[in-house]
């Protein structure tokens, strides 16, 4: 419990350590979206607004001041990265139909969902600009290489929904694409600006990418969990999508015949009743999924501090491998 109360709010702190830089970012950002059509930077300036705490620029920016690189370029490179981020998120919310985001109205809603998916295409253009002002072809590569892993994410993703017999490696390939990968160039681009080693590098991505798996798996784990109300998230959209996610797949390894004949119904056919989401609790319990799905995140935070070692001792490696901690903390 101490070594919890020790590392309670490292996001909050590695943002105060890297404030002067994280504005940089965010005159960066309203800057760049001020050049587009008013429409655009409208959705540009919701979506943003609402993305949290900047997670992804923070470990961009975190990294480089590991090597203690504060210019301008990890700046760049932080904007380049939200800029990404938000363009998937305008264009999950179009593919899921999703109407809250974070407690607020999501783009498609407000806008449409054309306007919304070419705002995406414009922040993706505009991501790519970005990087190549940073003239590091190393670190553009990396980025580029995460924006399409991330589209062929989506894509298995919409594969594996309605299908709780989906292997844990099918899922975890998944989640490392649409959500790990951009994790880890996040943290890697930014130690490749900073002139890091190989080794640097490699450890950086490393971090990134299991805190990304982690990140997910608590993510996926938090739409059936009470407390999600607090993100903003509708509780139990992903089940009424039929969104094939570890505790799905997790129960699914262990239901009987009848509870199979279950997860067919409301998931495969999406046949649901009002109370089939309190029976779908009632077998993670019994099961005991919730611990199961933490410990599974739980292997990826360990690996994301273990690959740490190779970064120098500083402030901000603290606070790093406080924010590993942090993550699982979200689902309580």
């Amino acid at each position: 419990m101490a070594e919890s109360k020790k590392y309670q709010d490292s996001v909050g702190k590695l943002t105060k350590l890297l404030e002067s830089n994280l504005k940089k970012v965010d005159q960066e950002i309203i800057y760049r979206l001020d050049k587009s059509i008013p429409l655009i930077n409208d959705i540009g300036i919701h979506l943003i607004n609402a993305s949290g705490k900047r997670l992804r620029p923070l470990l961009t920016l975190a990294m480089a001041a590991q090597l203690n690189d504060y210019s301008q370029n990890p700046v760049i490179l932080a904007a380049a990265v939200e800029f990404i981020h938000t363009a998937t998120l305008l264009h999950d919310d179009v593919v899921d139909e999703s109407n809250l985001r974070r407690g607020k109205k999501t783009a498609n809603i407000i806008w449409g969902n054309e306007f919304s998916v070419l705002a995406g295409d414009f922040l993706f253009a505009q991501s790519f600009e970005l990087m190549v002002e940073t003239g590091s072809i190393q670190a553009l590569s990396s980025l580029a290489s995460a924006s399409c892993k991330i589209t062929q994410g989506e894509f298995q993703q919409m594969q594996i929904a309605k299908k709780p017999e989906t292997t844990r490696k099918q899922y975890l390939d998944v989640i490392g694409k649409k959500t790990a990968e951009l994790f880890g160039a996040s943290c890697e681009s930014g130690v490749i600006v900073a002139n890091g080693s190989l080794v640097e590098q490699k450890a950086a991505y490393n971090y990134g990418f299991n805190l990304g798996l982690a990140f997910q798996i608590i993510d996926d784990l938090m739409d059936f969990n009470a407390q999600s109300k607090k993100t903003g998230k509708n509780l139990g959209d992903d089940f009424k999508l039929g969104k094939t996610t570890l505790p799905i797949i997790l129960a699914w390894e262990k239901s009987n015949t009848s509870e199979k004949q279950f997860w067919n119904k409301t998931l495969k056919e999406l046949k649901q009743d009002t109370n089939d989401f309190e029976k779908a609790l009632t077998i993670f319990h019994k099961y005991n999924i919730f611990e199961s799905c933490k410990l599974k995140a739980q292997e990826f935070i360990s690996k994301s501090k273990i690959s740490l070692d190779q970064l120098p001792d500083t402030e901000i490696k603290e606070h790093l491998i406080g924010l590993a901690d942090e993550s699982i903390q979200r689902s309580r």
